[in-house]
């Protein structure tokens, strides 16, 4: 048994386009909000699936792709990927989600923290201080 987490789409599109059984699969609707949840999406990961896969209507407009790979790593069969209505897969790999996309993301949160203290003290502390002309 396979697990689809149906994030947005329709699945019988998404198995038609990936040349896959619906019989083959438990069909679990999530939205963007439950993936930011981990307790819930990790409970359906426990259960025992040869495969994960998440669907959505197109891969190309998804945010959370890292996320998926990652809760996919966590899952008991580790094997799956995400997929669309186009037919276009990701197809899951445990070395590309530990050393490209989770040092990915922890540089985009750098980032992202970066520009947040540097926003920070240039409108908050040196905008009070500048003087004006």
């Amino acid at each position: 048994m396979k697990l689809l987490f149906l994030v947005n789409g329709n699945a019988k599109k998404i198995l038609d386009a990936q040349k896959l059984r619906e019989e083959d699969f438990e069909i679990v609707k999530i939205d963007e909000k439950t993936l930011a949840n981990p307790k819930k999406i990790i409970e359906h990961l426990r259960k025992k699936f040869d495969e994960v896969y998440f669907g959505c209507i197109s891969i190309d407009f998804q945010r959370f792709i890292p996320f998926m790979l990652i809760y996919i790593l966590f899952s008991k069969p580790k094997r799956g990927g995400i997929i669309d209505e186009d037919g276009l897969k990701i197809k899951f790999s445990i070395i590309k989600t530990i050393f490209i996309t989770i040092p990915l993301l922890i540089v985009e949160f750098i980032g992202s923290v970066f520009i947040v203290l540097y926003s920070y003290i240039y409108y908050f502390v040196w905008r009070k201080f500048k003087v004006k002309y």
